[in-house]
């Protein structure tokens, strides 16, 4: 393989027949449950590309997971499957081939390893699952493979890692010690099952950089796709299509339904996918409520719109304010993946939003705006019961956020919350995008508390 440009970031791909652990040393590798770990093969069927760096032995890469290889828990998808792992090998600088010690050598293990010496890739064997000397001495069989010396691992324990890291830097460049800033958005593409969300991304890329199928709930994990759109840089989050909790079958699809809640949290713009052809459910309601509950700009993306051509964006419109009341000021854009009609508008719209929810106001227009939102709210009882802000700031964006020093804390109802967020929305150019209010007592001297 040719060495990456100095502008390139090194690829580490791990590889190997289903159940073998790649997820779980992948998750190892870089510190966190990003891919799902369950003893089912076929669980991984996307991409999973996350950044690591290892100042320790001078290590700085992008590590990718693949699927598993020869068989999958759906024969239909078997054909997508290895050409995920045929576009992520043919990028890779280096392949990390985990096998199970346990097992000892399969067929399936050969087949891959008949790819790997085909590709003439830089290939690393590590024999995963060796915590016990019955699964030691299985090693010795991977040796027929002839891809060298196979090194003992533990993805669970962590056994042999420091090894992998060592032989990691004999064939990739050093780290350079540079941290590139850069300002990345960062997309969660959010939506129920089968609403077109994988086809939006491969629509945008231009290659099916994620499995499309008309089986629905294919994407399980949430996959990270990193590009360049019109020179800025971005990364989408496409999630596995969400459903009711009371219908999660398995670990599986427990651990997809808790993937997206977490996207949603890690993402700056929610992009809320609604397929126009169907009814809207009340699911959707609930995934539009969570987006809100995490203060994310959302933007409403109808979808098949060539299947609905006497459905316009008035009417739409209508049907949104009706059904997501809660999500009044969202951007709305009527989209279809086959034909390419509003796939570009989507991200024109998305870093609209995003510049929104950055803006900083300064504080007297910011106080200004709050002793009139409160001019106008009414509240009954006596003065001394009612509700007074005292000094507000604000103290962060994406999302905007004001803190509000108040005489009572407990006076400050959800409905007094709303009225004052919904006026500082209209008043201070955050009319698309929510705004968050923390409230806090000022403090008093004893002798007033008294």
């Amino acid at each position: 393989m040719s060495a990456p440009t100095p502008s390139e970031r090194p690829l580490v791909a791990i590889v190997g027949r289903p159940n073998v652990g790649k997820s779980s040393l992948f998750n190892r590798l870089i510190g966190e449950r990003a891919a799902i770990v369950e003893p089912t093969a076929g669980v991984t069927r996307d991409r999973l590309v996350r950044p690591v760096r290892i100042d320790e032995f001078q290590l700085d890469f992008d590590l990718m997971d693949t699927g598993g290889i020869g068989i999958v828990d759906r024969a239909d998808l078997a054909e997508s499957v290895e050409m995920q792992v045929e576009t992520g090998l043919h990028a890779a600088q280096v392949v990390l081939f985990l096998v199970d010690a346990r097992e000892g050598l399969t067929l399936l293990d050969e087949q891959v390893a008949r790819l790997l010496r085909r590709g003439g890739h830089d290939v690393l064997i590590f024999a995963n699952k060796a915590e016990t000397r019955e699964a030691e001495r299985n090693i010795a069989e991977f040796e027929k493979l002839g891809l060298g010396r196979v090194r003992p691992l533990s993805a669970q324990e962590g056994k042999g890692i420091n090894e992998l890291f060592e032989e990691l830097t004999h064939t990739l460049p050093p780290a350079t010690g540079e941290v590139v800033d850069e300002q990345r958005l960062r997309i969660a593409v959010l939506g129920r099952r089968n609403t077109g969300k994988s086809s939006y991304v491969n629509a945008l890329l231009g290659e099916e950089r994620v499995i499309v199928s008309d089986v629905a709930g294919t994407t399980r994990d949430a996959i990270d796709v990193d590009f360049e759109w019109q020179g800025r840089p971005l990364t989408l989050v496409d999630t596995a299509g969400i459903h009711r909790r009371g219908k999660v079958a398995n670990a599986i699809e427990y651990f997809s339904l808790t993937r997206s809640d977490q996207a949603i949290r890690r993402s700056d713009i929610a992009l809320l996918f609604l397929d126009m052809s169907e009814s809207f459910a009340r699911l959707d309601q609930e995934l539009a409520r969570t987006i809100i509950d995490r203060y994310k700009p959302c933007l409403i993306v109808g979808t098949k719109s060539d299947l609905v051509p006497d459905l316009d964006i008035h009417a739409f419109r209508e049907n949104v304010a009706h059904r997501f009341p809660h999500l009044r000021g969202a951007p709305i854009v009527m989209i279809s993946n086959i034909t390419g009609r509003g796939v570009d508008r989507v991200l024109r719209e998305a870093f609209s939003l995003y510049e929104e929810a950055s803006q900083r106001v300064g504080t007297g227009e910011l106080n200004r705006v709050v002793d009139k939102a409160f001019q106008k709210l009414r509240f009954r009882g006596r003065s001394t019961d009612k509700p007074r802000v005292f000094y507000a700031t604000q103290i962060r964006v994406q999302p905007p956020s004001f803190l509000l020093f108040v005489n009572r804390a407990k006076l400050f109802e959800k409905e007094a919350v709303r009225a004052i967020s919904r006026e500082l929305r209209n008043n201070l150019g955050y009319s698309r995008v929510p705004v968050r209010l923390v409230i806090r007592e000022r403090d008093r001297s004893a002798s007033k508390k008294d």
